[in-house]
Protein backbone atom coordinates (compact mmCIF):
# COMPACT_ATOMS: atom_id res chain seq x y z
CA UNK A 1 0.00 0.00 0.00
CA UNK A 2 1.01 3.04 -0.95
CA UNK A 3 1.27 5.97 1.84
CA UNK A 4 2.88 8.79 0.34
CA UNK A 5 6.50 10.21 0.89
CA UNK A 6 6.16 11.40 4.13
CA UNK A 7 4.64 8.87 6.01
CA UNK A 8 6.26 5.84 4.43
CA UNK A 9 7.65 2.92 6.56
CA UNK A 10 10.80 3.31 4.47
CA UNK A 11 11.26 7.18 4.67
CA UNK A 12 14.77 8.06 4.88
CA UNK A 13 16.28 11.32 3.47
CA UNK A 14 20.13 10.30 4.28
CA UNK A 15 21.82 7.13 3.25
CA UNK A 16 24.29 5.78 5.71
CA UNK A 17 28.02 5.54 4.48
CA UNK A 18 31.19 4.63 6.17
CA UNK A 19 33.25 7.00 3.75
CA UNK A 20 36.62 8.99 4.81
CA UNK A 21 38.59 10.37 2.14
CA UNK A 22 40.80 13.09 2.77
CA UNK A 23 39.64 16.47 0.80
CA UNK A 24 42.22 19.25 -0.33
CA UNK A 25 41.88 22.41 -2.61
CA UNK A 26 44.98 22.78 -4.83
CA UNK A 27 45.99 26.46 -6.46
CA UNK A 28 49.13 26.03 -8.47
CA UNK A 29 50.51 28.58 -10.64
CA UNK A 30 50.79 28.12 -14.32
CA UNK A 31 53.53 28.02 -16.36
CA UNK A 32 53.57 30.18 -18.13
CA UNK A 33 51.98 32.73 -15.39
CA UNK A 34 50.51 35.66 -17.87
CA UNK A 35 49.02 35.59 -20.98
CA UNK A 36 48.01 38.35 -23.56
CA UNK A 37 45.42 38.90 -26.38
CA UNK A 38 46.20 36.69 -29.58
CA UNK A 39 48.28 33.92 -27.28
CA UNK A 40 47.00 29.95 -26.90
CA UNK A 41 46.83 29.04 -23.09
CA UNK A 42 47.85 25.03 -23.12
CA UNK A 43 46.71 24.03 -19.87
CA UNK A 44 46.99 20.40 -18.87
CA UNK A 45 45.22 18.61 -16.12
CA UNK A 46 47.78 17.04 -13.92
CA UNK A 47 48.03 13.59 -13.72
CA UNK A 48 47.64 12.57 -9.81
CA UNK A 49 48.71 9.37 -8.68
CA UNK A 50 47.16 9.04 -5.48
CA UNK A 51 44.37 11.55 -5.66
CA UNK A 52 41.14 12.34 -7.84
CA UNK A 53 39.76 15.41 -9.09
CA UNK A 54 36.87 16.31 -7.99
CA UNK A 55 34.40 17.06 -10.75
CA UNK A 56 33.17 20.92 -11.59
CA UNK A 57 36.56 21.71 -9.50
CA UNK A 58 38.49 22.70 -12.22
CA UNK A 59 38.93 26.25 -12.59
CA UNK A 60 41.56 28.90 -14.36
CA UNK A 61 42.17 31.72 -11.94
CA UNK A 62 43.58 34.29 -13.23
CA UNK A 63 44.03 38.74 -12.20
CA UNK A 64 43.05 40.62 -14.67
CA UNK A 65 45.28 43.82 -15.45
CA UNK A 66 43.97 46.84 -17.59
CA UNK A 67 45.24 49.24 -19.50
CA UNK A 68 42.77 52.19 -19.82
CA UNK A 69 42.01 53.92 -22.67
CA UNK A 70 43.90 57.59 -23.14
CA UNK A 71 43.04 60.94 -24.75
CA UNK A 72 45.61 63.13 -26.10
CA UNK A 73 47.09 64.24 -23.36
CA UNK A 74 47.63 61.14 -21.93
CA UNK A 75 45.18 60.98 -19.45
CA UNK A 76 43.29 57.56 -18.53
CA UNK A 77 39.81 56.81 -19.82
CA UNK A 78 37.05 54.77 -18.77
CA UNK A 79 37.66 51.30 -19.68
CA UNK A 80 36.08 48.80 -18.18
CA UNK A 81 35.38 44.97 -19.18
CA UNK A 82 32.34 43.49 -21.23
CA UNK A 83 29.71 41.44 -19.06
CA UNK A 84 30.37 37.30 -18.79
CA UNK A 85 34.73 37.90 -18.80
CA UNK A 86 34.36 33.75 -18.49
CA UNK A 87 33.49 32.95 -21.65
CA UNK A 88 34.36 36.06 -23.38
CA UNK A 89 37.89 36.38 -23.29
CA UNK A 90 38.25 32.67 -24.93
CA UNK A 91 37.85 32.73 -29.06
CA UNK A 92 38.71 29.11 -29.66
CA UNK A 93 38.13 26.61 -27.27
CA UNK A 94 40.01 23.21 -27.74
CA UNK A 95 39.86 19.88 -26.00
CA UNK A 96 42.49 16.76 -26.01
CA UNK A 97 42.23 13.56 -24.73
CA UNK A 98 46.13 13.04 -25.52
CA UNK A 99 47.47 13.84 -28.30
CA UNK A 100 43.93 13.68 -30.25
CA UNK A 101 41.29 16.47 -30.56
CA UNK A 102 37.64 15.78 -29.40
CA UNK A 103 36.49 19.01 -29.10
CA UNK A 104 37.22 22.21 -30.95
CA UNK A 105 34.74 24.92 -31.04
CA UNK A 106 35.66 28.67 -32.81
CA UNK A 107 33.95 31.44 -31.57
CA UNK A 108 33.49 29.81 -28.30
CA UNK A 109 32.45 33.27 -26.90
CA UNK A 110 29.17 33.37 -28.39
CA UNK A 111 27.91 30.05 -27.90
CA UNK A 112 29.00 30.23 -24.09
CA UNK A 113 27.98 33.45 -23.28
CA UNK A 114 24.27 32.62 -25.04
CA UNK A 115 24.42 29.62 -22.80
CA UNK A 116 25.29 31.13 -19.91
CA UNK A 117 21.60 33.41 -20.61
CA UNK A 118 19.65 30.05 -19.72
CA UNK A 119 20.87 29.93 -16.04
CA UNK A 120 19.04 31.21 -13.26
CA UNK A 121 19.08 35.18 -12.21
CA UNK A 122 20.48 33.76 -8.57
CA UNK A 123 23.09 31.50 -10.28
CA UNK A 124 24.39 34.51 -12.78
CA UNK A 125 24.25 36.58 -9.05
CA UNK A 126 26.45 34.74 -7.51
CA UNK A 127 28.93 34.14 -10.92
CA UNK A 128 31.03 37.79 -10.09
CA UNK A 129 34.16 35.66 -9.90
CA UNK A 130 33.58 34.47 -13.37
CA UNK A 131 32.84 37.93 -14.78
CA UNK A 132 29.01 38.35 -14.76
CA UNK A 133 28.18 41.08 -13.31
CA UNK A 134 26.20 44.37 -13.57
CA UNK A 135 28.00 47.25 -14.78
CA UNK A 136 28.72 49.70 -12.46
CA UNK A 137 30.72 46.87 -10.49
CA UNK A 138 32.45 46.07 -13.81
CA UNK A 139 33.97 49.14 -13.78
CA UNK A 140 34.31 49.57 -9.84
CA UNK A 141 36.44 46.31 -10.33
CA UNK A 142 38.97 48.08 -12.92
CA UNK A 143 40.00 50.23 -10.50
CA UNK A 144 39.40 53.35 -12.57
CA UNK A 145 36.49 54.89 -11.30
CA UNK A 146 35.98 55.79 -7.49
CA UNK A 147 32.17 56.64 -7.35
CA UNK A 148 31.06 54.27 -4.71
CA UNK A 149 30.76 54.15 -1.39
CA UNK A 150 32.13 52.36 1.92
CA UNK A 151 29.25 50.23 2.18
CA UNK A 152 27.88 49.45 -0.71
CA UNK A 153 27.64 45.60 -2.21
CA UNK A 154 29.65 46.07 -5.09
CA UNK A 155 32.36 48.07 -2.66
CA UNK A 156 32.27 45.09 -0.79
CA UNK A 157 32.77 42.46 -3.40
CA UNK A 158 35.08 44.59 -5.60
CA UNK A 159 37.45 44.55 -1.78
CA UNK A 160 36.92 40.77 -1.77
CA UNK A 161 37.78 39.78 -5.25
CA UNK A 162 39.01 42.57 -6.55
CA UNK A 163 40.87 42.36 -10.20
CA UNK A 164 40.88 38.66 -9.84
CA UNK A 165 39.06 36.19 -12.21
CA UNK A 166 38.39 32.32 -12.83
CA UNK A 167 37.57 30.65 -16.04
CA UNK A 168 35.52 27.12 -15.41
CA UNK A 169 36.72 24.04 -17.10
CA UNK A 170 34.23 22.38 -17.07
CA UNK A 171 34.40 20.37 -20.35
CA UNK A 172 31.54 17.75 -19.93
CA UNK A 173 34.30 14.65 -19.54
CA UNK A 174 35.00 16.46 -16.81
CA UNK A 175 32.56 17.72 -14.86
CA UNK A 176 29.66 14.83 -15.51
CA UNK A 177 31.29 11.80 -14.81
CA UNK A 178 33.65 10.15 -12.30
CA UNK A 179 36.41 11.55 -10.39
CA UNK A 180 39.48 11.88 -12.91
CA UNK A 181 42.52 9.58 -12.34
CA UNK A 182 46.24 9.80 -14.34
CA UNK A 183 44.47 7.17 -16.73
CA UNK A 184 42.78 10.05 -18.48
CA UNK A 185 45.48 12.52 -19.65
CA UNK A 186 43.19 15.97 -20.89
CA UNK A 187 45.20 19.21 -22.26
CA UNK A 188 42.86 22.61 -22.89
CA UNK A 189 43.73 25.03 -25.53
CA UNK A 190 42.28 28.47 -25.30
CA UNK A 191 42.81 31.34 -27.72
CA UNK A 192 42.34 34.68 -25.57
CA UNK A 193 40.48 36.82 -27.47
CA UNK A 194 40.98 40.68 -28.76
CA UNK A 195 41.11 43.56 -26.73
CA UNK A 196 37.67 44.91 -28.57
CA UNK A 197 35.74 41.30 -27.87
CA UNK A 198 36.98 41.84 -24.02
CA UNK A 199 37.17 45.86 -23.38
CA UNK A 200 34.61 48.39 -23.84
CA UNK A 201 36.76 51.71 -24.25
CA UNK A 202 35.78 55.05 -25.44
CA UNK A 203 38.33 55.50 -28.30
CA UNK A 204 37.40 54.04 -31.89
CA UNK A 205 40.77 51.80 -32.58
CA UNK A 206 42.34 53.23 -28.79
CA UNK A 207 46.62 51.95 -29.33
CA UNK A 208 46.48 52.55 -25.48
CA UNK A 209 43.65 50.51 -24.61
CA UNK A 210 45.07 46.97 -23.65
CA UNK A 211 44.53 43.94 -21.45
CA UNK A 212 46.91 41.17 -19.35
CA UNK A 213 46.16 38.00 -17.39
CA UNK A 214 48.67 37.78 -15.17
CA UNK A 215 48.85 35.59 -12.05
CA UNK A 216 47.84 32.19 -14.10
CA UNK A 217 46.62 29.67 -11.53
CA UNK A 218 45.17 26.04 -12.07
CA UNK A 219 42.24 25.32 -9.08
CA UNK A 220 40.97 22.28 -8.26
CA UNK A 221 39.96 19.84 -5.83
CA UNK A 222 41.02 16.34 -5.20
CA UNK A 223 39.74 13.71 -3.02
CA UNK A 224 42.10 10.64 -1.28
CA UNK A 225 40.82 7.34 -1.06
CA UNK A 226 41.73 3.81 -1.98
CA UNK A 227 38.86 2.40 -2.67
CA UNK A 228 37.81 5.06 -4.71
CA UNK A 229 40.82 5.03 -6.81
CA UNK A 230 40.68 1.39 -6.97
CA UNK A 231 37.00 1.40 -8.26
CA UNK A 232 38.25 4.24 -10.80
CA UNK A 233 40.56 3.03 -11.77
CA UNK A 234 39.20 -0.52 -12.55
CA UNK A 235 36.60 1.25 -14.47
CA UNK A 236 38.76 2.55 -16.65
CA UNK A 237 40.70 -0.76 -17.26
CA UNK A 238 37.02 -2.19 -18.06
CA UNK A 239 36.27 0.42 -20.50
CA UNK A 240 33.94 3.46 -19.71
CA UNK A 241 31.91 5.60 -22.05
CA UNK A 242 32.35 9.75 -21.54
CA UNK A 243 29.10 11.29 -23.47
CA UNK A 244 29.19 15.26 -23.83
CA UNK A 245 27.97 17.85 -26.49
CA UNK A 246 30.29 18.68 -29.43
CA UNK A 247 29.43 21.81 -30.73
CA UNK A 248 31.02 22.83 -34.45
CA UNK A 249 31.16 26.03 -35.46
CA UNK A 250 29.81 25.56 -39.08
CA UNK A 251 30.33 28.45 -40.55
CA UNK A 252 29.55 32.77 -40.46
CA UNK A 253 27.81 34.49 -43.44
CA UNK A 254 27.01 38.64 -43.24
CA UNK A 255 23.54 39.28 -43.61
CA UNK A 256 22.17 42.96 -44.10
CA UNK A 257 18.97 43.82 -42.37
CA UNK A 258 17.22 45.17 -45.18
CA UNK A 259 17.43 41.75 -46.11
CA UNK A 260 13.76 39.43 -46.52
CA UNK A 261 15.39 36.12 -47.21
CA UNK A 262 17.96 34.12 -45.58
CA UNK A 263 19.14 30.70 -47.12
CA UNK A 264 21.33 28.41 -44.91
CA UNK A 265 22.62 24.99 -45.88
CA UNK A 266 24.04 22.45 -43.83
CA UNK A 267 26.06 19.76 -45.62
CA UNK A 268 29.58 17.72 -46.05
CA UNK A 269 28.88 16.63 -42.32
CA UNK A 270 28.63 12.84 -40.98
CA UNK A 271 27.09 12.40 -37.64
CA UNK A 272 25.71 9.81 -35.67
CA UNK A 273 23.08 12.05 -33.71
CA UNK A 274 22.75 15.46 -34.78
CA UNK A 275 20.61 17.03 -31.68
CA UNK A 276 20.59 20.71 -33.91
CA UNK A 277 21.08 23.69 -35.69
CA UNK A 278 21.53 26.84 -33.84
CA UNK A 279 21.40 30.68 -35.30
CA UNK A 280 23.30 33.36 -33.29
CA UNK A 281 23.37 36.88 -34.89
CA UNK A 282 25.58 39.13 -33.82
CA UNK A 283 26.11 43.18 -34.50
CA UNK A 284 28.60 45.33 -36.65
CA UNK A 285 29.98 47.13 -33.38
CA UNK A 286 32.80 49.73 -33.60
CA UNK A 287 36.02 48.43 -31.47
CA UNK A 288 35.00 49.10 -27.85
CA UNK A 289 31.45 49.19 -28.24
CA UNK A 290 30.73 45.33 -27.63
CA UNK A 291 27.72 44.61 -25.47
CA UNK A 292 28.56 40.94 -25.25
CA UNK A 293 24.93 40.44 -23.82
CA UNK A 294 23.33 41.29 -27.00
CA UNK A 295 21.94 38.82 -29.31
CA UNK A 296 19.45 40.77 -31.80
CA UNK A 297 16.48 39.38 -33.15
CA UNK A 298 16.69 39.75 -37.09
CA UNK A 299 12.71 38.62 -36.78
CA UNK A 300 12.64 35.74 -38.95
CA UNK A 301 8.62 35.08 -39.32
CA UNK A 302 9.19 31.61 -41.43
CA UNK A 303 11.27 28.86 -41.73
CA UNK A 304 11.30 26.48 -44.66
CA UNK A 305 12.93 23.10 -43.64
CA UNK A 306 14.10 21.03 -46.37
CA UNK A 307 15.69 17.99 -44.84
CA UNK A 308 17.24 15.10 -47.23
CA UNK A 309 16.01 16.21 -49.87
CA UNK A 310 12.62 15.88 -48.49
CA UNK A 311 10.32 19.50 -47.91
CA UNK A 312 8.75 21.08 -44.84
CA UNK A 313 9.83 18.46 -42.54
CA UNK A 314 9.41 18.94 -38.76
CA UNK A 315 6.81 22.03 -39.30
CA UNK A 316 4.41 20.86 -42.22
CA UNK A 317 3.36 24.00 -42.33
CA UNK A 318 6.54 26.31 -41.68
CA UNK A 319 8.58 27.01 -38.67
CA UNK A 320 6.44 30.02 -37.67
CA UNK A 321 7.81 33.25 -35.42
CA UNK A 322 5.60 32.25 -32.64
CA UNK A 323 7.41 28.33 -32.57
CA UNK A 324 10.90 29.90 -31.97
CA UNK A 325 10.54 30.26 -27.89
CA UNK A 326 9.04 27.11 -27.37
CA UNK A 327 11.72 25.31 -29.88
CA UNK A 328 14.64 26.80 -28.12
CA UNK A 329 13.55 25.91 -24.72
CA UNK A 330 14.21 22.36 -25.71
CA UNK A 331 17.72 22.29 -25.55
CA UNK A 332 18.78 25.11 -23.82
CA UNK A 333 16.83 25.02 -20.36
CA UNK A 334 17.73 22.30 -18.46
CA UNK A 335 15.20 19.27 -17.31
CA UNK A 336 15.07 20.53 -13.80
CA UNK A 337 13.86 23.97 -14.99
CA UNK A 338 11.23 22.99 -17.85
CA UNK A 339 8.56 23.18 -15.41
CA UNK A 340 9.11 26.24 -13.54
CA UNK A 341 11.31 28.02 -16.13
CA UNK A 342 13.35 29.65 -14.00
CA UNK A 343 15.97 31.08 -16.07
CA UNK A 344 17.44 34.57 -16.81
CA UNK A 345 15.70 34.74 -20.23
CA UNK A 346 12.16 34.31 -20.38
CA UNK A 347 9.65 34.61 -23.77
CA UNK A 348 9.40 38.52 -23.72
CA UNK A 349 13.17 38.83 -22.84
CA UNK A 350 13.25 36.61 -25.66
CA UNK A 351 11.40 38.27 -28.23
CA UNK A 352 12.32 41.74 -27.39
CA UNK A 353 15.15 42.10 -25.33
CA UNK A 354 18.28 41.15 -27.48
CA UNK A 355 18.58 37.54 -25.79
CA UNK A 356 17.71 35.60 -29.45
CA UNK A 357 18.75 32.51 -31.17
CA UNK A 358 17.06 30.55 -33.57
CA UNK A 359 17.57 26.59 -32.72
CA UNK A 360 15.99 24.09 -35.17
CA UNK A 361 15.76 20.76 -33.09
CA UNK A 362 16.42 17.40 -34.90
CA UNK A 363 15.91 14.96 -31.83
CA UNK A 364 13.18 12.00 -31.41
CA UNK A 365 12.54 13.84 -28.09
CA UNK A 366 13.67 16.81 -26.23
CA UNK A 367 14.74 15.31 -23.19
CA UNK A 368 18.45 16.74 -22.63
CA UNK A 369 18.69 13.77 -20.43
CA UNK A 370 18.98 11.26 -23.30
CA UNK A 371 22.08 11.22 -25.65
CA UNK A 372 21.77 9.46 -28.70
CA UNK A 373 17.94 10.49 -29.75
CA UNK A 374 19.45 13.15 -32.70
CA UNK A 375 19.18 12.61 -36.28
CA UNK A 376 22.09 10.45 -38.06
CA UNK A 377 22.98 13.12 -40.87
CA UNK A 378 24.94 11.42 -44.18
CA UNK A 379 27.74 13.76 -45.49
CA UNK A 380 25.76 13.62 -49.11
CA UNK A 381 22.83 14.84 -47.69
CA UNK A 382 21.66 18.21 -46.80
CA UNK A 383 19.30 20.40 -44.43
CA UNK A 384 18.13 23.28 -46.05
CA UNK A 385 16.79 26.63 -43.83
CA UNK A 386 14.97 29.41 -46.14
CA UNK A 387 13.65 31.34 -44.30
CA UNK A 388 11.71 34.97 -44.41
CA UNK A 389 12.42 37.83 -42.22
CA UNK A 390 11.05 41.31 -41.72
CA UNK A 391 13.52 44.76 -43.34
CA UNK A 392 15.06 46.30 -40.73
CA UNK A 393 16.35 49.04 -42.65
CA UNK A 394 20.14 49.82 -42.69
CA UNK A 395 23.28 48.37 -41.43
CA UNK A 396 24.16 43.86 -40.81
CA UNK A 397 23.96 41.11 -38.98
CA UNK A 398 27.15 38.44 -38.70
CA UNK A 399 24.95 35.05 -38.44
CA UNK A 400 26.74 32.25 -36.88
CA UNK A 401 25.63 28.35 -37.55
CA UNK A 402 26.58 25.65 -34.77
CA UNK A 403 26.01 22.18 -35.08
CA UNK A 404 25.36 20.74 -31.62
CA UNK A 405 25.51 16.33 -31.90
CA UNK A 406 25.91 13.87 -29.63
CA UNK A 407 29.40 12.61 -28.78
CA UNK A 408 30.76 10.63 -26.87
CA UNK A 409 35.00 9.05 -25.98
CA UNK A 410 35.25 5.70 -25.16
CA UNK A 411 38.27 4.84 -22.69
CA UNK A 412 39.18 0.48 -22.46
CA UNK A 413 42.91 -0.71 -21.24
CA UNK A 414 43.81 2.60 -21.92
CA UNK A 415 42.96 2.80 -25.43
CA UNK A 416 41.04 5.94 -27.01
CA UNK A 417 38.12 5.75 -28.89
CA UNK A 418 36.44 8.66 -30.63
CA UNK A 419 32.70 8.80 -32.13
CA UNK A 420 30.91 11.37 -33.46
Amino acid sequence: MERGSYVSPYRSKKMSVYFKGERTRHVITHNPSTAKPGEILHVEVPRLEKELIVPGTLALSFDMVISPDQDADGNALSTFLVNNLAASIVSRYVVKIGSEIIFDLNYSYLYNAYKDMWLTNSTRENAVFRGIQNLHLRKTRTGLTTDVTHESEDQVINDIFKNRYSIPLDFEVISQHMPLSSGLHVVFELTINAKEYVLNYETKDSTSADFNMSNLRLEYETIEDESLQRQVNDALTSGVSYLFDHIHHYKRELVQKDDDRIFVEVGGIDRKSMKGILLIFEDDFDSGRRNSDRFPNPRIENINLTIDSLPNKLYTCGYKEENQWEEICRHFMQEDFKQSQDTHINLKSYYGSNKFAVWTDLRSTEDNLLHGSGKVQKAANKIMLEMKKKKQGEGRYYMHVFIVSDARIVLENKKLRFDL
